[in-house]
């Protein structure tokens, strides 16, 4: 997804993950090298009820990278978990940094 503000000259690419429960799904790959940059919007869907709101994480991947988690079977992805995540929430000024 391509985002930016109506006084930028250009437009940031940012990825998206969704899901009702936590871990989100990621892959190692965006932790490393120049995705360190990127910034990630984690999306917190909940319940199919409805009966919580709807939450987003937003953070530049350099600053999650210590928490990823990657099982021992896993070769190219990993976990993210909400306790890594939770103090970015709402942080939209992330994507216009």
């Amino acid at each position: 997804m391509l985002v930016g503000s109506s006084e930028a000259e250009s437009l940031r690419k940012i990825q998206v993950k969704t899901k009702r429960t936590p871990p989100w799904y990621v892959k190692q790959a965006s932790f490393k090298g120049k995705s360190l940059n990127q910034v990630t919007v984690y999306v917190l869907i909940g319940p199919e009820n409805g009966n919580k709101p709807v939450r987003f994480f937003i953070a530049e991947n350099r600053l999650l990278a210590k928490h990823v988690h990657r099982p021992s079977r896993w070769k190219k992805n990993a976990l993210m978990p909400v306790k890594a995540v939770e103090k970015y929430e709402g942080r939209w000024d992330a994507l216009l940094k």
